[in-house]
């Protein structure tokens, strides 16, 4: 089992590239770590083998996974029996058998007294026959390097295995052997591939993105088959939605020209009755103004009487 807690990883430039992130991976299972490009997936596989250490959260697991990384150049200046962490065993192995029967050497070997045999089958296996452990691997090509890393699969029988990209530098004839390798093995897998044959070999998809991580129970093509109906499913929001604003426009539209329709008859209303409203508002007030006398000498000048 690989739990993470969590985990968040910062850019030395202070860019959250993930945050918090809490994921169960359970024995045996193969999963599929995707995402966009850029997303992290690569950092969190590093993370995981412990090749890098997050900013915050810690990674528990009971069996160290063994990791297969994407580039190789860090380790052009290794013999290949240093590059898969053997070195000490065959030389303890070799001192031993040359009669150096000592405390640190049974240690250094740890019992593993078919090391040498199962590095020459493993590398047979992988289409390496005759390569020297002590060779140096810058003068491998990207090919052989990778078959060399997973070569080391089968000498260290590790529980949890993590591949970034594996199948990158592989001719047909090797990805045929890792295609084989990923559908018989029952150690736990977490692979990081754009190859989608490889993907569909794989039981569950963790797609990361900037929301975290989400789980599809299936393979590649049950993945994209999920993400088509919820893209669906969005598109169909989306046009209910500018469908609804249409109508509101619509109707807001229409209640408008209505009010429009009936502040000009009121206008037209106004303009036949000969007077303005507001003009005979202010008559009405002019006329409430004059004094009492000055409406009798009006009255009189018209020849009217005034009431008693």
């Amino acid at each position: 089992m690989l739990i993470l807690q969590n985990l968040s990883y910062i850019h030395p430039n202070k860019d959250v590239l993930f945050d918090k992130l809490n994921v169960t991976i359970n024995r045996q299972h193969k999963i599929a770590l995707i995402g966009n490009n850029g997303i992290g997936k690569s950092t969190l596989l590093k993370i995981m083998a412990g090749a890098l250490v997050p900013a915050t959260g810690v990674v528990k697991t009971e069996h160290p996974p063994y990791y297969i990384p994407q580039l190789f150049g860090q380790f052009n200046d290794y013999t290949v029996a240093q590059a898969l962490r053997i070195e000490d065993k065959l030389n303890a192995l070799k001192a031993i058998e040359n009669g150096e029967v000592s405390e640190a050497n049974l240690n250094a070997l740890d019992d593993d007294w078919t090391i040498e045999e199962r590095c020459q089958e493993a590398l047979t296996h992988w289409k390496l026959e005759g390569l020297d452990l002590t060779q140096s691997m810058g003068n491998l090509s990207g090919g052989q390097k990778t078959k060399v890393f997973l070569a080391g699969i089968a000498i260290h029988q590790p529980e949890i295995i993590l591949m970034d990209e594996p199948s990158n530098h592989l001719d047909t004839q090797g990805r045929r052997i890792l295609y084989d390798f990923i559908q018989s093995t029952n150690s736990t897998l977490v692979v990081v591939s754009h190859d989608r044959k490889l993907l569909n070999l794989l039981d569950t998809v963790y797609e990361l993105s900037k929301r975290g991580i989400t789980v599809y129970g299936g393979n590649y093509d049950f993945y994209a088959e999920q993400k088509r109906i919820e893209s669906a499913a969005l598109d169909q929001d989306i046009q209910s939605k500018e469908k609804a604003l249409r109508k509101a426009k619509e109707v807001a539209r229409e209640t408008l020209e209505r009010q429009q329709k009936l502040d000009a008859r009121g206008r037209k209303k106004q303009e036949k009755a000969g007077v303005p409203t507001i003009m005979m508002k202010t008559m009405k007030n002019n006329a409430e103004k004059v004094p009492p006398a000055s409406k009798t000498s009006m009255l009189k000048k018209r020849g009217a009487s005034p009431r008693n």
